[in-house]
């Protein structure tokens, strides 16, 4: 007779492949977007401007 709760014996390899790609991936989408979002953010036309208050000398 067969017991019911019987899978046979644990595994003895696991596999990593789906793990390390799922890794790989995130690593490569997140690089995209700051490549992407850093390209947008990269206007060379921005000048900065800064202004200072004009001091009058007290009468």
């Amino acid at each position: 007779m067969h017991d019911r709760d019987n899978y046979g014996h644990p595994e003895r390899r696991a596999s990593t492949g789906l793990p390390l790609g799922i890794m790989l991936l995130s690593m490569l989408a997140i690089g995209a977007y700051l490549l992407v979002g850093g390209a947008l953010l990269d206007d060379e036309n921005q000048d900065v401007v800064v202004y200072v208050p004009r001091v009058s000398a007290p009468n």
